[in-house]
């Protein structure tokens, strides 16, 4: 190897290992700020890499995430050629900088944060690159440049500020030491909207001390977690556990560190003041109350602003003014109420749309739709002109369903347009997105054409708008003008085929709109005209020649780099080189002519090159081409950047004109998907119109014929057992009893479910619904003590327990399954009753499953009319050993003993079960002939039954012979057959006993079998 190659290896050397050690420094750096979870890219050429050192001895990487990057995105690992480090061999594995959004995303879902470090465009002569920090990307950080790919609808990030003090109040109980005040702050990447909500309670360290966090928590299922807190690392765990946080990316801040100064400034009013101001209006933390009335919830949310800006400035432009969750009339859902009723999923099953209420109730068509759709039956409200509203519009759409099935395929169309917005506020977005929004816009003027004649549907639709006096023409002039906008300044058909900021194969900007691209356009139009006159030109000599008009002999090829150039086959070089040289031969100007265009050609300059030593083409050159063609090279980069220059600015004019006009048609395309899901449901699955009771004081439902929306479609092998229930009114609650698997959990869940949905504005699985509005529902349902794991159940219950009573009034519903099953008899009884003659004096409405009979006999109890006893039914036949589950709900406990007939159906042993038996008779005498399936004394195999077998109305109380003992020889027989049979036994009451005997009937009576069954005759 030659000096002069030495020194530049050398050279090539030293700028990688400088390479590789500024990655180096760039991961410590960013690993200390975010976390042992973060990845640095670091821009190089057509590429971001990541680097590390492999040791040679060991062949492992060391203090370097490349081999997890390397998992994550499928990249492959690969050596530096040359460059070494002193613990090893350099290595690097790398992603294409057009993909970079791809690669993001796969490491994001796997909870990385990714730094990106873009090199400078330009480079200083003599000196490697200059990098800077880009941007910061996190799970609740990122929103890609599409609009299809993922089937994400949100992604937000959530901020949880928990602060610690001593009661104020005296009136305080005193074994109260300490009061947590928790507030919380959300953003939704995806479309900018953001809330905020605070919550105080006594200090215990238990679930339910976290129970609107842990909804807050379930509704908005952030993607990233922020959580400020005093309390040390296993108190963190535990409310991470309470509150079911479910990402893995959770920032775990301790505000007790003095020498946080984020922590510290937040907890300023002029900071919380100035950062407010700096990104809404000057007085904006003057003029809202909400900011000073929920001070740690601004602490959060201002902490949160922070977070969002340090990762990407542009993602916090025209983030709106947070909702103030504290201040709404929505419906209280204590106790885990949505996890407990199935309303969101928990993960637990695997039943796909049936998993949750929510997943199989949301049939919106759109992202738009599916998130208010979402929000709305996770935030139930008892406004109750709101509600009417919901349900006459849906009864009016029903009156047109016809309409349904058209808006369902137009809306399907319709993209996230929310996401659309806040990709052209940040300035990611590829033209793509802006034909879509065209599109989209377009479906929405369908829509308001179909609803010209519906005035009321109409105004519906615009609600928001207060400033419309005609919504039809509104929302019409609205999709008119943006879509003209959108035609003037872009060519939409263009703007379909880009999928870059970038890169643009396609011009998407109309003429007018830039006088530079314009001008360059022209210019690279008009040196193609002449490139392809030249080649018209040439092919036109060569068809004459061959006497053929349908072949190209000449044909235009490129290349993305060298660009476009002429090429003929060899055979076909050789006739149109001596046609040529005709030409030029008999020129006078030496082979100067005028093409059409008034293009100028001198063919003498024309010559052929061969296109490879194995290939059978040649290329056609000529320094008019290649000035051409070296041209069209440089134009086609200028106009690539002006491109670029003019998208960012009609990008600036959209914003600026027309966001706020496509926002309000976003909330158009969300009520009208609402509203037609709405309509939808009540017309597929036979939902009825609530009716709302306003002269009630007290809150109460009436349902007959409820249903489970989600049962009566998963299970599809009976038809689904309705129920009445009515529950606030003379009965203010319910006792339900019944054998385990009838079905008492299912019915509380379809009540709960039921109000909710009607509290959501949506129609009910039942054939009537009379209500009036609850302010609260308090669930405690067992199956889902797997959320608080390390808690006892009685634990869980007895907190549960308490909330309860600290809050319910006569406009709470509570739902319980088996309270007090976590702890021994006496003492649950006792609870149980206590907790009844609470409830009671409250005029709470409330059912709960339970097994206990005894709370009937107290004495208590009993003096409170306003609780009922129910049970459904089931009855045990015996001569199919089986249980037969009416699930009707009937007036009344129902018999109290039926577990052993359950473990009977359910197939144990006969010895086992001989042995229950007879503990049961032994110790609970009064049990034996209830539900007994003891065999008669003359044959086991003979069961007793509970009713007679011959009237069918008493009970059974002795075993009669059809054919009569005195007929039985000294063996027992009756001639083939023993006396003792089965088939000649019969169980019936003393009655009919009586009467058999009474007469002396002497005729021969059998049992045979009949298309009925088997009968006595």
């Amino acid at each position: 190897m030659s000096n002069s190659k030495k020194k530049v290896e050398k050279k090539k050397v030293e700028v990688e290992d400088k390479l590789h050690h500024e990655y180096a420094k760039y991961s410590k750096e960013n690993e200390e700020k975010y976390g042992k979870k973060t990845i640095v890219l670091l821009h190089n050429g057509k590429f971001f890499e990541v680097y590390g050192v492999q040791s040679l001895e060991t062949g492992e990487y060391q203090d370097s995430k490349i081999l997890e990057f390397s998992d994550t995105c499928q990249a492959i690992i690969a050596p530096r050629p040359g460059v070494m480090d002193k613990f090893g061999r350099v290595v690097m594995a790398g992603v294409p900088t057009v993909q970079l959004d791809k690669y993001l995303q796969m490491l994001l879902d796997a909870c990385y944060t990714v730094c990106v470090y873009v090199q400078e465009e330009k480079q200083e002569k003599g000196k490697n690159f200059k990098r800077y920090l880009d941007k910061v990307y996190s799970p609740g950080t990122f929103i890609s440049c599409d609009t299809d790919t993922s089937p994400k609808i949100t992604n937000n990030i959530m901020c949880v500020w928990m602060h610690l003090a001593k009661p104020v109040f005296k009136t305080s109980p005193s074994r109260i030491k300490d009061v947590i005040t928790y507030g919380v702050s959300v953003v939704n990447i995806f479309t900018g909207k953001s809330a905020i909500f605070e919550s105080q309670s006594p200090f215990i360290m238990t679930n339910t001390t976290f129970d609107e966090l842990e909804r807050y928590v379930s509704v908005y299922s952030p993607s990233e977690v922020i959580l400020l807190s005093p309390f040390d690392t296993s108190d963190i765990q535990k409310i991470i556990q309470y509150t079911g946080i479910k990402t893995n990316t959770i920032h775990k801040i301790n505000t007790k560190d003095v020498t946080n100064q984020k922590v510290v400034n937040c907890e300023n009013q002029r900071y919380i003041k100035q950062i407010l101001s700096a990104f809404y209006k000057e007085d904006t933390f003057d003029l809202c109350a909400e900011f000073h009335e929920n001070i740690m919830a601004t602490q959060s949310f201002c902490y949160l602003l922070n977070f969002i800006q340090e990762h990407n400035p542009d993602l916090i432009r025209k983030i709106s003014i947070p909702t103030f969750n504290n201040t709404s009339d929505r419906m209280v859902l204590a106790n885990h109420t949505l996890m407990q009723l199935n309303i969101i999923d928990d993960g637990s099953n695997s039943y796909g749309q049936y998993s949750s209420v929510l997943s199989f109730l949301n049939k919106c068509c759109s992202s738009i739709g599916k998130r208010m759709f979402q929000y709305q039956i996770t935030n139930p409200t008892f406004d109750e002109d709101w509600l009417n509203k919901e349900y006459d519009i849906v009864s009016k759409m029903l009156d047109n369903y016809v309409m349904v099935d058209s808006f369902r395929k137009i809306i399907l169309k319709i993209k996230d347009v929310e996401k659309i917005i806040r990709q052209i506020i940040i300035k990611k977005v590829y033209p793509s997105s802006i034909a879509t929004l065209y599109k989209s816009i377009d479906c929405v003027s369908q829509i308001n054409t179909c609803l010209y004649e519906l005035p009321d549907i109409c105004d519906y639709l615009c609600g928001e708008f207060t400033h419309v006096e005609t919504s039809y023409n509104y929302i019409d002039s609205l999709c008119s003008n943006i879509s003209k906008f959108i035609n003037k300044k872009f060519i939409v058909e263009n703007c379909e085929k880009v999928s870059s900021m970038t890169n643009f194969e396609y011009n998407v900007i109309q003429r007018g709109v830039s006088e530079k691209l314009d001008a360059a356009n022209d210019e690279y139009v008009k040196c193609k005209d002449t490139f392809i006159t030249i080649r018209n030109y040439l092919n036109d000599l060569m068809q004459k020649n061959e006497k053929s008009s349908e072949l190209d002999y000449v044909n235009m090829q490129k290349k993305e780099k060298s660009g476009e150039y002429l090429q003929i086959t060899t055979v076909r070089s050789k006739k149109l080189q001596p046609i040529l040289a005709g030409i030029i031969s008999h020129s006078t100007s030496q082979g100067k002519i005028t093409l059409d265009n008034n293009v100028i050609v001198n063919l003498s300059e024309i010559t052929f090159k061969s296109a490879g030593s194995s290939s059978n083409t040649m290329d056609i050159e000529s320094p008019q081409l290649t000035d051409l063609n070296k041209r069209m090279l440089v134009l086609k980069d200028t106009i690539n950047t002006l491109i670029s220059e003019a998208y960012l600015n009609v990008l600036n004019e959209l914003e600026n004109k027309w966001i706020d006009d496509i926002e309000n048609i976003t909330t158009y395309i969300a009520k009208a998907d609402v509203m037609q899901c709405k309509t939808y449901l009540a017309k597929q699955y036979n939902y009825c119109k609530p009716e709302i009771d306003s002269d009630s004081d007290s809150s109460y439902i009436n349902v007959t014929d409820l249903r489970h929306c989600l049962i009566e479609h998963i299970q599809q092998n009976e038809i689904y057992v309705t129920n009445d229930i009515c529950l606030g009114q003379e009965e203010k609650g319910v006792l339900l009893y019944g054998t385990n698997a009838v079905g008492k959990t299912s019915l509380i869940r379809a009540i709960g479910i039921s109000v909710i949905m009607a509290q959501s504005g949506i129609y009910v699985p039942c054939s009537k619904f009379v209500y009036k509005p609850y302010s609260a529902i308090y669930s405690r349902i067992l199956g889902n003590d797997n959320i608080f794991k390390g808690l006892s159940t009685f634990a869980v219950e007895m907190s549960e327990l308490r909330v309860i009573l600290e809050n319910a009034d006569n406009r709470s519903l509570i739902l319980g399954d088996e309270l007090c099953s976590g702890t021994e008899k006496e003492s649950a009884l006792s609870i149980f009753g206590a907790g009844l003659m609470d409830l009671a004096e409250q005029e709470v409405s409330f059912i709960f499953a339970t097994h206990f009979h005894e709370i009937l006999i107290y004495d208590e109890i009993k003096a409170i009319p306003s609780i009922a006893t129910k049970h459904m039914t089931v009855h045990y036949d015996r001569q199919d050993d089986c249980l037969v589950y009416d699930r009707k709900l009937k007036e009344g406990s129902g018999d109290k003993n039926y577990g052993l007939e359950v473990c009977k159906s359910m197939h144990l042993s006969d010895r086992f079960l001989e042995k229950a038996y007879f503990l049961r008779n032994k110790y609970y005498p009064e049990t034996k002939g209830i539900l007994s399936t003891q065999g008669t004394s003359y044959n086991a195999r003979k069961l007793k039954s509970v009713l007679c077998e011959k009237c069918g109305i008493n009970k059974a109380e002795e075993v009669h012979h059809l054919q009569q003992q005195k007929d039985a020889n000294d063996n027992g027989f009756i001639g083939t057959f023993h006396k003792n049979h089965p088939a000649n036994l019969q169980n019936i009451c003393q009655e009919c006993h009586d009467k058999i005997h009474a007469q002396n009937d002497a005729k021969t009576v059998v049992r045979k079998k009949t298309t009925k069954g088997f009968k006595t005759m």
